[in-house]
């Protein structure tokens, strides 16, 4: 069923949990998250990359699919674009049935960041989409964020309550000391900045990078506040050598099979179960 995203993120508030939030590339992903969710009874937040959706021609043919999958789900499923990078590839993703989306105007200067960000948040609420933003930056992992100059700005928490009360976000996510990609160092993350972030900003907090942060990192930073954790490079290494080693001992099996499907299933379910668990969105058995 597709679910308001502040609903999902509201019922993990009260339970002082987090909904998982893995990224996905195509329709066959999407249903191997679907299923796994559904054998665990946890609330997802499916993710599509803006990024991905630049080369297709059906657009809307291709989301309403997508939707299509979500609504037909037996446990509350969001259907969000990620990381859109302007205000067009919002409205379009507005447009065509996503349930939420993120404006990612994190590298901008505060004041643009706000104005463009406040701008998608009146389309979507206008049609009953809801807008996840950014402050601070979130970089990428293969270096550290002191290493980074200007790459990696952690959030401001007095600037992080501004944002949200100037622009009216459902969520925000912030930067604490992840990395998106594979980390080439410690990460260190910053929990006193999440308290902090956490006692001064209404809405609820997103965490990008999650992947290779540590489980103790993670179950700790949604014990602060966390209420939504983006995951994708963890499991989506996993699943393409799988298919890469499925092909090149069935290299006439292009296309769908159910034998290449249980073989993915088989290497990202525990990965996920792992997150739901440690997240709080199943309990541990």
């Amino acid at each position: 069923m597709i679910a308001p995203l502040p609903e999902m993120l509201r019922e993990a508030g009260k339970r002082n949990v987090a909904v998982l939030a893995p990224d996905f590339f195509s329709r066959h992903m999407l249903e191997l998250e679907l299923d796994i969710a559904e054998a665990h009874q946890a609330p997802i937040i499916a993710s599509y990359p803006a990024l991905a959706l630049d080369s297709f021609r059906r657009y809307r043919h291709w989301v309403a699919g997508l939707r299509l999958l979500c609504e037909k789900a037996r446990v509350p499923v969001c259907l969000h674009l990620d990381h859109g990078k302007n205000v067009q590839v919002c409205l379009r993703a507005i447009d065509a049935g996503f349930a939420s989306v993120m404006i990612d105007g994190s590298a901008l200067p505060l004041a643009e960041n706000v104005r463009m960000t406040k701008s998608v948040v009146a389309a979507a609420h206008a049609k009953g989409v809801a807008v996840e933003g950014e402050i601070g930056h979130v970089g990428a992992g293969s270096a550290p964020i002191e290493s980074r100059p200007g790459a990696g700005m952690l959030t401001d928490p007095h600037e992080a309550r501004f944002f949200a009360e100037q622009t009216g976000v459902d969520c925000l996510a912030v930067s604490i000391g992840t990395a998106h990609g594979v980390y080439t160092f410690e990460p260190r993350i910053d929990f006193e900045r999440l308290a902090r972030i956490r006692n001064q900003v209404p809405v609820p907090l997103v965490l990008h990078g999650s992947s290779g942060t540590g489980d103790e990192n993670i179950a700790r930073a949604v014990k602060l506040g966390i209420r939504k954790v983006n995951l994708f490079t963890e499991f989506f290494r996993p699943y393409v050598a799988e298919t890469i080693a499925f092909y090149k001992h069935n290299p006439l099996r292009l296309g769908y099979s159910s034998r290449k499907a249980m073989r993915q299933r088989a290497v990202i379910e525990p990965i996920l179960l792992r997150y739901f668990r440690l997240i709080g969105s199943v309990a541990a058995e």
